[in-house]
C-alpha cells in the first residue's frame, strides 16, 4: 500500500473515531435520541435476547450507554436505570428510582455513576458521583453534585478515573470518589485503568491510543498501536475495538497489540471479564466467550443510542 493510501485509510478511521465521539457524547443527554434507528428496528420496540436470557416484553431501555461485565453477569447502564442480565435468566432493573446512567465503573463490589436524574427525582441535573452498596438498588450522592457529568468512569481499588462530559477534563480520585484532583483535559473519548496498577493509564484519541504511567497526569502516544475507539481492561489483557469493528488486544499494558476478531457494525459500548467479550453495535450486544476470535448475539433489537 502506498504512503499516500495509508494516510489516507488512517484519515478516514479518525474521522469515524470522531463521528463515534460525537453521537456518544451527545446521545442520551436528553430525552430523546440523537441518531435515527436501524431500518429494520420498531421504535420503542422491546430488546429480545437471542443468547443467555430473555429481556422482558416491554423492557424500553432508551439509550444503552455503556456495558459491564461480572462473570457471566451483563451490566447496562441505561436512560431508563441500570440493568442486569444473567446466563439464563431475564434482564431486571436494578436502581430503585431509575436514572439516567451515563458513566458506571464497578470496584468489588462497590458501583460507581454517573449521569441525571431520572422522572420525578429531586436532584440536580448532573448528579456527579453517585455510589451503590447493595448492589445498585439504592444510590447516594458521594461528591460532585450539580457540577460535573462523567460519560467516563474507570475504577481500580481507591482509585477513580471520570472524563467529565462537559469540558473534557479527566479527574482522579484516590479516596474512592470523594475527592478529585483535576488532570487537565487531555482529549481523550475512552479509558481504562490497569487492575493490577492504577497509576497505568490507557486512553483513547483521535490519532490512536495513548498511554500515562502517572495516573493520567501525562499522557504519551502508543508508537504503532492501531486507532482505537474502546477500552476494557482484565487481570490479564487490555480489550480495544476499532472504529470499523476490529477486535485488538494487548498482553502488556497496550504497548503491543494484535488483531482478534471483529464485530458488524460500529461500536459504541465495550467490556471484558477474563475470556468474555461484549460490545453494543448497532441494534445488539454480541458476545464472546473466546476472548473476542467469534461473536454471536447476546441481545437484539436495543433501542437507538
Amino acid at each position: 500500500m502506498s504512503g499516500r493510501s495509508e494516510a489516507g485509510g488512517h484519515r478516514r478511521v479518525a474521522v469515524a473515531v470522531m463521528v463515534l465521539v460525537g453521537v456518544v457524547t451527545v446521545s442520551g443527554c436528553g430525552g430523546s435520541p440523537t441518531t435515527a434507528p436501524a431500518a429494520t428496528e420498531s421504535p420503542g420496540a422491546p430488546a429480545t435476547s437471542t443468547g443467555t436470557g430473555p429481556v422482558p416484553a416491554g423492557s424500553e431501555w432508551g439509550h444503552v450507554h455503556n456495558l459491564t461485565l461480572d462473570g457471566d453477569r451483563l451490566l447496562l447502564g441505561t436512560h431508563e436505570g441500570l440493568w442486569e442480565q444473567s446466563s439464563g435468566q431475564p434482564a431486571r432493573l436494578l436502581s430503585d428510582p431509575p436514572f439516567d446512567v451515563m458513566g458506571f465503573a464497578l470496584s468489588g463490589q462497590l458501583m460507581l455513576a454517573s449521569g441525571h436524574p431520572g422522572e420525578g427525582q429531586d436532584l440536580p441535573a448532573d448528579l456527579g458521583l453517585r455510589q451503590s452498596t447493595d448492589g445498585g438498588t439504592s444510590w447516594t450522592g458521594v461528591s460532585l453534585e450539580g457540577q460535573v457529568d462523567f460519560h467516563r468512569l474507570s475504577a481500580a481499588g481507591a482509585v477513580v478515573l471520570g472524563l467529565s462530559a462537559h469540558d473534557g477534563r479527566l479527574l482522579r480520585s484516590t479516596d474512592g470518589g470523594r475527592t478529585w484532583t483535576d488532570l487537565g483535559s487531555p482529549a481523550l473519548f475512552d479509558l481504562a485503568l490497569d487492575p493490577a496498577d492504577a497509576d497505568h493509564v490507557v486512553g483513547t484519541t483521535e490519532l490512536g491510543p495513548a498511554m500515562s504511567s502517572d495516573g493520567g497526569a501525562t499522557f504519551e502516544p502508543i508508537t504503532g498501536a492501531p486507532l482505537l475507539a474502546l477500552l476494557a481492561w482484565t487481570a490479564k489483557v487490555l480489550y480495544g475495538v476499532a472504529p470499523d469493528g476490529v477486535v485488538h488486544t494487548s498482553t502488556d499494558g497496550g504497548s503491543t497489540w494484535q488483531v482478534t476478531g471483529n464485530v458488524p457494525g460500529q461500536p459504541a459500548a465495550l467490556a471484558a471479564d477474563a475470556g468474555r467479550v461484549v460490545v453494543l453495535a448497532g441494534d445488539t450486544i454480541v458476545e464472546s466467550t473466546d476472548g473476542g476470535a467469534t461473536f454471536t448475539p447476546r441481545i437484539t433489537g436495543i433501542a437507538g443510542h
